[in-house]
């Protein structure tokens, strides 16, 4: 009534479809080792990317905090080392702009626009304008103060 499972010559399964077969799990598992192999590259790339991102936001938010900084230190009446500390912060607006491009070329996308920084930038240099001619500067120092507080928590939303 049942037949028993036998090897024999009375197979039904044709040595064709046994090699097929046998290529058939040959290439799954070729498929499986480069998925392995991908993975193992992968995933330590892809940790190292965001690490890389995490560090590039860390030293802009320690750039942007030194430039706040410098800021506080300024005087409203136009101090003898006034400008020394606006060049610090140009410095540090230099940095952030590096550190921003430096994740561009690696992510794609900036950590700043580059528009945002070239206005305080601007900010600097019409500070130092009015600082050099002896105007009042106290606009420029909230209006630059303002603008980095912006950017401290743009850079804090990012992290």
């Amino acid at each position: 009534m049942y037949r028993r499972y036998s090897r024999g010559n009375d197979s039904t399964v044709s040595l064709n479809q046994m090699k097929r077969s046998r290529i058939k799990d040959l290439i799954i598992l070729v498929l499986l080792i480069l998925l392995a192999v991908s993975l193992v590259i992968g995933i330590p790339a892809v940790q190292s990317k965001n690490g890389n991102r995490a560090a590039y936001i860390q030293r802009a938010q320690s750039e942007c905090d030194e430039a706040i900084r410098q800021i506080s230190l300024l005087s409203r009446n136009a101090g003898a080392d006034s400008a020394s500390q606006l060049a610090r912060i140009r410095s540090n607006l230099y940095a952030i702009r590096v550190i921003s491009s430096m994740n561009t070329s690696e992510n794609g996308s900036p950590l700043v626009s580059e528009d945002r920084i070239l206005d305080i930038q601007n900010t600097v240099d019409r500070y130092l304008t009015y600082l050099t001619t002896g105007m009042d500067t106290g606009e420029y120092q909230t209006t630059l103060q303002n603008a980095m507080e912006e950017l401290q928590e743009e850079l804090s939303r990012l992290g």
